[in-house]
């Protein structure tokens, strides 16, 4: 990538940040046209409005995957600050330390060992927690891939299929796997923890292709789940966490060699998707939602 090239997506990056922050989907429904975009969200959807300050006395049984460390550990922790009982994955407990002070410090929460690219695994999980009923299944864990690996003209597609495996293929595998668990409880609610990146519409920039690819792949897996899951009272939400000051997100930065102060907290992030999916309901299943609890166009 030349000078300009860099220029030109660190501009890009800074569009999209601020849409993040803003909760501006980019795509003019809010009112804002941006590169004289004229995509808009179906009205049925346009007119929703969440608010990411409200937050709700109910508790209940969450299962939040990659619980380990950013965004995911922040979701845990607040869950269990509210009361609920939390299931807590990661690929390697051990090295959990975070987490398992977390659990040491509340005895409603239980780590358990899983791994999205081990099918048999999460099965044997499945088995093991059969009679549990589970009124979040909090999908979170994702990779991104090595950002230098998915610039075009040097593309590594053994990296492209390990993002895949990951974000959309392990995260379908869980909520087949659960599904039942959820329908067993009384909240009923399959949320994926997806991204403002996997908006067609807003893409600005040509960096992490693989992981945007990813994304959008899992919406649309959300979307179809979510029209045959409405049957049995199951709510199925999508939601983008905002420009979070984790490690993944700032190992997209540094490759792009993009500066700034501009990232919120796991914490401010972690709060405003609690409140969002408590706000969730069947009306709404399916629907694509920012941290700031307004609708992300496809």
């Amino acid at each position: 990538m030349n000078l300009t090239e860099k220029m030109m997506c660190q501009t890009h990056i800074k569009l999209i940040i601020t849409a993040l922050l803003t909760g501006i989907t980019c795509l003019g429904f809010t009112g804002i046209t941006v590169a004289g975009s004229h995509t808009k969200a179906p009205k049925t959807q346009a007119t929703i409005q969440l608010d990411p300050a409200l937050r709700s006395e109910v508790t209940g049984t969450v299962l939040v995957t990659g619980a380990n460390r950013g965004i995911g550990l922040q979701l845990a922790t607040n869950y269990a600050a509210r009361g609920w009982t939390v299931i807590a994955t990661a690929r390697k407990p051990e090295k959990a330390t975070a987490l398992q002070a977390l659990a040491v410090d509340n005895t409603k929460v239980t780590i358990v060992q899983m791994d999205l690219l081990d099918h048999a695994g999460i099965d044997t999980l499945a088995q093991q927690l059969k009679d549990v009923p589970i009124d979040v299944l909090l999908n979170n864990a994702a990779i991104m891939g090595d950002p230098a690996k998915q610039d075009f003209g040097e593309l590594d597609y053994e990296v492209m299929e390990q993002v895949y495996a990951v974000n959309t293929i392990g995260t379908l595998k869980m909520i087949e796997a659960f599904i039942d668990n959820v329908i067993a409880s009384e909240q009923k609610k399959v949320v994926a923890i997806t991204s403002l990146q996997a908006s067609i519409g807003s893409l600005r920039d040509p960096l992490i292709p693989f992981y945007k690819m990813s994304k959008t792949a899992l919406n649309m897996g959300m979307m179809s789940i979510s029209r045959r899951l409405k049957s049995k009272k199951v709510t199925v939400a999508l939601i983008s966490p905002g420009a979070v000051d984790t490690e993944m997100m700032n190992a997209a930065l540094d490759h792009a060699n993009f500066k700034g102060n501009f990232l919120i907290t796991p914490q401010e992030s972690a709060e405003a998707v609690i409140n969002i999916i408590d706000q969730f309901d069947l009306k709404m299943t399916g629907t694509f939602m920012s941290h700031r609890g307004n609708v992300i166009p496809w």
